[in-house]
């Protein structure tokens, strides 16, 4: 038995299949001290920089050839809208300890930028980059391809980047790092399988696949959202049962405009037994509800979230702590996704927290 539990344990996390001694071991220790743990997170951010432009369209044969730094969130009709000074304020996962900042970025050069598209069928989106848009089967489907299409992008980078990593420094030494590129290994089938299902409407002009519903608020928030995944619970606490790896993923956009707030839900209609119900949950609970339920659910899993700075600084400090330790605590224990008091707890923030104009003056 200590032969068999030996032969497991001394096997390399990198994932190549062989043994620790005969793989990564006497690589560079990413953590080994402060120099070496910076020129590692240098090293990083430059792959990712330098990753590989593309385009994701299925008429790849119709490509201009210069790729485009398309916004996940639109630029003109959300980013400038609640920026300040040409900045917004992002959530990002700083160095192997995965300490969780806000970081101001430009909404023209970084903010929600991913080069996952040519600058020919980056204009697919013009009829959701402008101010009020018309809420259609169209463009609720161009709302959700959108934000897939930067989630896929963003695994598929994430792969190749630790696949580069690994070839000079020992990263069994960050098993967090381990951790996160197996799931992404292993949601790759399922994500192939949506982006077939967003490329085959778009090939046929057919854009009914989708089921969709949205609220409105009668106020502008100071925060915007474009995110995807897979629901644990449902509005009402009750929780959702599929494959961990299936990928039944809802489409959640947040889209502030001058007078009011676009609230977006969307998946794919063969995914209404899992996610049908919403509809009328939607009817049934008190708005005031539905805004504490998303205030914790896009915390604890929306990768892709703007915040105004008006809206960061009204907040105390308690409650950007607050803020900043939820989203960590999901990205380090996914077991507090896996509870449904997770959704509903009252926080000290509220992404939904209606300022008015005497407060930003």
């Amino acid at each position: 038995m200590k032969e068999i539990f030996e032969k497991i344990t001394d096997r390399c996390l990198c994932g190549s299949g062989k043994k620790y001694v005969n793989c990564c071991k006497g690589k560079i220790n990413p953590n080994e001290n402060q120099v070496i743990h910076k020129k590692f997170m240098l090293y990083l951010d430059d792959l990712r920089r330098k990753y590989r432009k593309i385009c994701l369209h299925p008429k790849s044969d119709e490509c201009s050839y210069i790729k485009s730094h398309a916004h996940s969130i639109s630029q003109k009709a959300v980013l400038n809208l609640i920026a300040e000074r040409g900045e917004v304020l992002m959530p990002v996962v700083y160095g192997v300890t995965n300490e969780f900042r806000m970081k101001s970025m430009g909404v023209e050069s970084k903010a929600t930028k991913f080069y996952c598209f040519c600058s020919k069928h980056d204009g697919m989106f013009y009829d959701i980059d402008k101010r009020d848009v018309y809420l259609d089967e169209y463009t609720f489907f161009l709302y959700a391809y959108r934000n897939f299409a930067a989630t896929y992008y963003k695994v598929v980078r994430e792969l190749d980047c630790f696949t580069k990593l690994k070839k000079k420094y020992d990263i069994n030494f960050n098993p967090y790092a381990v951790f996160m590129n197996g799931e992404m290994k292993k949601s790759i089938p399922a994500l192939e399988g949506i982006k077939k299902k967003f490329d085959d409407s778009i090939l046929t002009n057919k854009y009914d696949c989708l089921e969709s519903i949205y609220l409105t608020l009668d106020y502008r928030v100071y925060f915007a959202a474009s995110t995807c995944f897979d629901l644990m619970f449902d509005i009402l606490g009750n929780r959702i049962e599929h494959a961990k790896y299936d990928l039944p993923m809802v489409y959640i956009s947040i889209i502030p405009q001058e007078q009011r707030t676009q609230i977006i839900f969307s998946w794919f209609k063969e995914d209404n037994s899992l996610y049908g119900f919403l509809k009328e949950q939607l009817k049934i609970v008190p708005t005031r509800y539905v805004l504490k339920y998303l205030n914790n659910l896009l915390t604890l899993n929306c990768e892709n979230m703007t915040v105004a700075p008006i809206l960061w600084r009204h907040w105390s400090a308690d409650a950007q702590n607050e803020f900043l330790k939820l989203g960590s605590r999901h990205l380090i224990n996914e077991n507090i996704k896996n509870h449904s008091y997770s959704y509903f707890e009252t926080r000290n923030f509220n992404l939904f927290e209606r300022i008015y104009k005497f407060n930003i003056e």
